[in-house]
């Protein structure tokens, strides 16, 4: 099934596309690589709320800076409506509270003409490229119009905020995996005596981050603060290029290295001295399922909770994937059936084989909808490549497997595969359940097709009562 343009990327919780697993997770913005990707797509509206400097990584991971901008391209009826003698220059829509913006004196309505005495032409990629260059204390003079005057503002850029939460306190510090320097948010409950347990949180696919302080609605805040409420400490990791992140861009990163990340922060827990060490738990959410065995796999950890993930081959579970969404979207049986036919065909080489996506699409044009995907190809094809059963066996925890029944994206043959998997070494140590009226980024949805229809409209309800079914299970782990 072909992407749709309007729904690239919310850079939210679990980050993922439509044209790889399905409409992306709400946001309030665009972030980072957000905007590198969505960039050629949309052209109309992209929101810069922070910026990562490319300079080598310090021992101690600066704060990215927070400029706090909501930026469109100027059109025809943009330059008609505010007199501008043309198309050259950046429009402001909005200004972002307590940002660098904000404290510049920048409005909505300003057209930014020149940054120092680089004069901008109609793209906004050029413009985030040049402020990306800054680092948190830099300064820059905006030549603006507002109003038909020509106005010069001093920009300082100063950091994003911090993570804030009425439910624990947030340390900021970072963990080194694969050459790149990758941010780290340590939450330990408010009044918390003595030693806490604590979750791993595990992302899903994209390039988005996890350190969204300026949304306390985002799933995952409301996840972490609702694992805080009841007693749990939580670590994050950034994914490289993202957030405050340093290293590789995170759309030339592979697969392998991001593991290694997860990997870094379970041994970046071993060294908290307020964790209680026997009850340390790994909850991965979507491709975050995928990565916890290989993550838990040689530890002793306490538990692993999987939601709205994959077991099977990633050419098993994609071709499932594309069949189930074009048949929801009324595509008829037989162009489907040829259809999956070259999917199938292409994937082989790609994934299998090893070509590149434009050696692949030499011979299968019509493949393109199924190679588009949130990371690079050598991603995938290092996916594809993961015996994930044998990542299954070799976990020694207890696993609950969970899955929302209107999950359009994730399927219940996975999570009973590693529910079966545990527990052919394990009897009885693995679960799956599958949850009523949920989908894969926690709407409220009676079926599939509502799920589908909700993702597309956006400002859906959300359901999170897999929380407390998830919640329970840590909690009789944690105590029994």
């Amino acid at each position: 099934m072909p992407p749709r343009p309007a729904a690239v990327q919310r850079t939210g919780f679990p980050g993922i596309y439509w044209a790889f697993f399905g409409p992306p997770a709400r946001s309030l913005g665009f972030t980072d690589s957000a905007m590198k990707t969505s960039l050629p797509l949309l052209g109309v509206l992209l929101t810069l709320l922070g910026a990562t400097p490319t300079a080598a990584p310090a021992q101690e991971l600066p704060r990215r800076p927070y400029v706090g901008i909501d930026l469109r391209a100027i059109n025809d009826s943009i330059q008609q409506r505010h007199h501008l003698p043309d198309q050259n220059g950046i429009l402001v829509q909005g200004v972002r509270a307590q940002s660098s913006a904000q404290a510049a004196g920048l409005q909505p309505g300003d057209v930014i003409r020149q940054v120092d005495k680089t004069v901008l032409g109609p793209e906004v990629g050029p413009f985030v490229s040049l402020l990306k260059q800054h680092q948190v204390g830099d300064q820059a003079t905006f030549l603006v119009l507002r109003n038909g005057k020509q106005l010069r503002r001093r920009l300082t850029f100063m950091p994003f905020p911090k993570d804030q939460s009425p439910y624990y306190e947030a340390t900021y510090a970072s963990v080194t995996a694969a050459g790149n320097q990758l941010r780290t948010i340590v939450t330990r409950p408010r009044g918390a005596q003595g030693k806490v347990p604590m979750v791993l949180f595990i992302q899903g696919v994209g390039c988005f981050s996890v350190d969204n302080p300026l949304s306390r609605a985002e799933p995952t805040n409301r996840i972490i603060d609702s694992l805080s409420r009841h007693g749990y400490a939580t670590l994050r990791v950034d994914k490289t290029g993202m957030g405050d992140s340093r290293g590789t861009p995170c759309l030339q990163a592979d697969f392998e290295s991001e593991a290694a990340g997860y990997r870094a922060g379970l041994a970046a827990i071993r060294r908290l001295d307020f964790v209680d060490q026997q009850n340390v738990f790994i909850a991965g959410f979507s491709i975050g399922g995928v990565m916890a065995p290989l993550v838990a796999r040689g530890e002793a950890v306490k538990g692993v909770v999987v939601y709205g993930t994959v077991s099977r081959t990633f050419i098993e579970y994609l071709l499932e994937n594309k069949r189930n969404q074009s048949q929801l979207a009324g595509l008829p049986y037989d162009s489907l059936n040829s259809l999956m036919r070259t999917y199938a065909a292409a994937l082989h080489l790609l994934l299998e084989q090893r070509q590149t996506p434009e050696q692949v699409l030499q011979q299968y044009p019509q493949a393109r909808p199924v190679l588009r995907f949130p990371q690079h190809y050598r991603y995938m094809q290092q996916w594809q490549a993961t015996n994930l059963a044998a990542a299954w066996q070799h976990v020694e925890a207890p696993v609950l497997a969970l899955r929302g029944a209107s999950d359009y994206i994730s399927y219940s043959v996975d999570h009973q595969l590693i529910a079966d998997i545990v527990n052919q070494r394990h009897p009885g140590r693995a679960s799956f359940v599958l949850l009523p009226e949920v989908d894969h980024h926690f709407n409220r949805a009676r079926d599939m097709h509502e799920a589908m229809r909700l993702d597309e409209t956006g400002n859906a309800p959300l359901n999170f009562d897999f929380m407390t079914v998830m919640l329970r299970w840590l909690d009789e782990r944690r105590h029994g």
